[in-house]
């Protein structure tokens, strides 16, 4: 009963939070998929819906289609989140960078990581997946 009262006020905010164009298959999914998330904003956003919230004092990002299906997730979060292999690979790779920065995201099950570093002269900005496998993005010179 409590989980159904949570639920309840889930969809509630969220439709307040969005008003009425927000459709009741993404309030059920979204209330589904992050029970007790708090401070709901919905944006639309190339014919799909958006909502930034947060849960477990996280910041989280979710966007679902018009059918209620969740499309990606982004979240921050910090190197000791890292898989083993990621954060070993840096740390291999970019001994003399510090970790600024790390950017979770989940897309159709896939789980991949934005990571920005920073050096006495440059930002690097890396992407990885759940193995390892590191690509360089962008490094940028300090000004």
């Amino acid at each position: 009963m409590k989980k159904l009262i949570l639920l309840a006020a889930i969809v509630l905010t969220a439709a307040t939070s969005f008003g009425r164009d927000i459709s009741r298959k993404v309030q059920v999914a979204f209330a589904q998929e992050f029970a007790g998330a708090a401070n709901v904003n919905w944006y639309e956003v190339d014919n799909n819906y958006m909502a930034k919230f947060t849960l477990n004092a996280r910041k989280i990002t979710a966007h679902f289609d018009k059918d209620g299906n969740l499309i990606a997730t982004s979240r921050l979060i910090s190197d000791v989140e890292l898989p083993y292999d990621v954060i070993t690979r840096l740390i291999r790779k970019y001994p003399d960078q510090k970790i600024n920065n790390i950017v979770e995201y989940v897309v159709d099950g896939n789980t991949f990581y934005s990571i920005v570093l920073e050096g006495e002269t440059h930002w690097t900005t890396l992407k990885s997946n759940t193995s390892g496998d590191i690509i360089l993005l962008k490094k940028l010179q300090k000004a």
